[in-house]
């Protein structure tokens, strides 16, 4: 049994939404508890009024059934899954765009259901399965820490397409061979669909950026790029060629050792990342910049260096995260990300570091700079915290 506890993305902007749905989702289940020690005739005319079903169909039932629940673990699972990949999707939709696409994850789930099935149903799991189907389009490569519950309990870390994929899969099974199980499986594939088809198409419009690193369509853009290269230089070494220069003794012309060192470096890391493995490839970068004394050299290409910044700020690593985002930001000075990047090193700054006064010329430099209104407001209110902070 695998529980999911977090992810090792970092969040450009507080969460707001997630601990609301939380917080309403838990109140309503301590008023059906309550309701239910003291009156269990009006606690099951009330459930009965709220749950989404096909044969008693009502305006508000889709709706009304996300936010009630059976028994302790089914809140409980709901929740911590909100809890984990809420969040991140948020984050990407915005606070507005999340709470319409988390109600429109219900709905829709709710209506599949009441569509096939021939049972009343209750419980947010159609419109997490939402937010989890879109988690799955906006970071499949993310690692997901899991909390492995089989003959031994021990953390693991496994990319997202392959948790919630493990989760499609077993509900398509149970759909199909398992049909009277007790568990709306339809309402969690049609919540599944509706999120990966929203993610994809928001996407495929650019009506949401694109994340270097991190999205679907980014990582298959890579991809391509790594094999069109790959190509390339298989073409290249593969044709016989002579070189018109005459080689001598002369030290000039032998290659630099330290070159020669900072090329293994680079390749080892970009290797791992390759992998999967991100703690192997940061602990590589630190050590290859320690090597190099810091010499801007060592910077990766930008994909990678995005990818070990934020790993390292994930990890609790903030003061070489901040060096590493500084370190890309001096090699990709017009990178698209800047602008969060920048918010980002504030943050350390601010919250690790307790150098406010850095904090605050970070944040008043972007907000002269950008033209991003979101961007603006996400910058205002990190100095105005600042600054509320600061003696």
């Amino acid at each position: 049994m695998l529980i999911p506890l977090g992810t090792n993305r970092p969040l450009a902007r507080k969460t707001r939404v997630v601990p609301v749905l939380i917080g309403l989702n838990l109140t309503i289940f301590v008023i059906q508890i309550l309701l239910q020690s003291s009156d269990p005739d009006l606690a099951r005319k009330l459930m009965n009024l709220g749950h989404v079903w096909g044969r008693d169909l009502t305006p508000w039932g889709p709706v009304t059934s996300a936010f009630l629940h059976a028994d302790f673990w089914h809140i409980a699972g709901n929740m911590l899954a909100l809890f984990v990949f809420g969040p991140q999707v948020e984050d990407r939709f915005g606070r507005l765009g999340f709470s319409i696409f988390y109600l429109a994850g219900a709905i829709g789930s709710g209506l599949i259901h009441a569509a096939v099935s021939d049972h009343p149903a209750i419980g947010a799991s159609g419109a997490i399965a939402a937010v989890t189907g879109a988690f799955l389009v906006l970071f499949p490569n993310t690692k997901i820490k899991c909390l492995w519950l089989l003959i031994i309990i021990t953390v693991m870390q496994v990319p997202a397409w392959w948790l919630i994929g493990l989760w499609i899969v077993i509900d398509l099974f149970s759909q199909t061979f398992q049909v009277q199980n007790g568990t709306a499986n339809a309402a969690h594939l049609g919540g599944y669909a509706i999120g990966i088809f929203t993610a994809l198409f928001l996407l495929g419009t650019k009506i949401l950026a694109r994340e270097p690193s991190y999205d679907l369509f980014s990582i298959i853009k890579h991809k391509n790029r790594k094999r069109a290269f790959k190509a390339a230089t298989n073409s290249a070494t593969s044709k016989p060629y002579k070189s018109s220069r005459k080689f001598t003794n002369n030290p000039a012309d032998k290659e630099d050792p330290k070159t020669t060192e900072l090329a293994a470096r680079r390749a080892a890391i970009s290797e791992r990342l390759h992998e999967g493995n991100l703690e192997d490839a940061a602990a590589r970068y630190l050590a290859m910049v320690e090597y190099f004394n810091n010499d801007r050299s060592t910077t990766m290409h930008r994909d990678a260096q995005y990818q070990i910044a934020n790993h390292l700020y994930a990890s609790g690593q903030r003061k070489e995260a901040l060096d590493a985002y500084q370190a890309l930001l001096i090699a990709y000075p017009n990178d698209n990300e800047r602008d969060i990047i920048a918010i980002i090193r504030a943050r350390i700054n601010a919250n690790d570091l307790n150098n406010t006064e850095a904090a605050q010329s970070i944040l008043t430099t972007l907000l002269n700079k950008t033209t991003d209104n979101s961007i603006k407001a996400l910058a205002q209110s990190e100095l105005d915290a600042i600054t509320l902070n600061t003696p």
